[in-house]
């Protein structure tokens, strides 16, 4: 076995100090690092091994990106934390391979600001504020063919049915909706047991009205959808994404948009943050497009909620506990024949 560190390091000034003193009056180390301006490149690789040296635990927000070589150079590592709920910054296979757990940090407030967040996209679509608000501000005042329609009676579809979407799906479930998705890893049980119908991706896509993506991106899920999907949807039909941007092909979305494949779309979240100036989504009508800088599902003061459950988390791997949010539990093993 091992030598446990009681090391934690935060990649990022913590936004609670009451955590952090805490932590040092169990006996745990705590170092924290500059703030990395979500407009900056991250930081050097080396600089981060040298930062997280020894330590046994390391929190990071997505503008840190934990890869191989940090994971394979700080041998101490028995969790590298995410701070927020998605982990795509952090090299989850080579973390497998050493035994080190990914964990999340879905605290309450993220998961409900993005089911919030993801309705009223959906209404923002469909009402067409974009387009009436950019005509009115033009000098014009009314166009019938602005009009939207009613969200009742129409076919919501869900790619991946976990926290998130469960509840935008609550939040939708009396609005008179028919709600399918389809996630290979819930049954059709499970489905119809929150009045959601399992369906297989391509019938989704033929059916919906509105298709919100909530998936992780992984291998499986990256570019899920491309042009032949987007081909399958309806053309008055609408795409919100607010999980991960690499799910959806930004090219294929842009040239689906240009083209009057699909009416509109509404996204949080790019492959590559912050979006390329050059982008071609940033060429596509805004009037169809609405894009945010992947914080309209963060509420006011979700970072401290977050940190705490990060901060929890990283305390319990390092005592030797098994956490609730590991997302490779193929690791897991490894991890407690290194530590236990």
């Amino acid at each position: 076995m091992e030598t446990r560190s009681r090391k934690i390091v935060i990649m990022r000034p913590a936004p609670d100090r009451a955590a952090v003193a805490a932590a040092q009056a169990a006996g745990f180390e705590v170092l924290e690092a500059p703030l990395f301006d979500h407009d900056q490149p991250p930081p050097p690789i080396e600089e981060m091994i040298n930062f997280i040296g020894d330590a046994g635990a390391v929190l990071a927000m997505p503008q840190c990106p934990i890869g191989a070589r940090v994971l394979e150079n700080c041998p101490n590592l028995q969790t590298a934390m995410s701070l927020v709920i998605g982990v795509d910054h952090i090299d989850r296979e080579t973390a497998t391979r050493l035994g080190i757990l990914v964990c999340n940090s879905p605290a309450p407030e993220n998961i409900l600001g993005v089911a919030e967040a993801t309705v009223g996209l959906m209404v923002a679509l469909v009402k067409h504020l974009k387009l009436n608000e950019s005509y009115l501000r033009a000098g014009n005042w009314y166009n019938v063919a602005h009009r939207g329609v009613i969200m009742a009676g129409r076919t919501v579809g869900f790619i991946a049915l976990g926290r998130i979407a469960r509840e935008t799906a609550k939040r939708l479930a009396g609005w008179g909706m028919r709600m399918l998705a389809y996630d290979p890893y819930v049954d059709a049980a499970t489905m119809a047991g929150l009045g959601i119908e399992k369906m297989e991706l391509e019938p989704l896509l033929r059916a919906s009205d509105f298709v919100s993506i909530h998936a992780l991106l992984t291998p499986e899920t990256r570019d899920l959808i491309g042009l032949d999907q987007l081909r399958l949807m309806k053309p008055d039909a609408y795409l919100v994404n607010t999980s991960r941007g690499g799910i959806v092909n930004e090219k294929a979305l842009a040239q689906a948009l240009n083209e009057g494949i699909i009416a509109g779309a509404a996204l949080d979240t790019f492959a590559n943050e912050p979006l390329e100036k050059d982008s071609e989504l940033r060429r596509v009508d805004p009037n169809k497009l609405i894009m945010t800088p992947h914080i309209i599902g963060h509420p006011q003061g979700v970072e401290g909620p977050s940190f705490r459950l990060a901060m929890d988390t990283a305390r319990k791997v390092l005592s030797g506990e098994l956490p609730q949010y590991v997302m490779n539990p193929a690791a897991i093993e490894r991890w407690r024949a290194r530590w236990s």
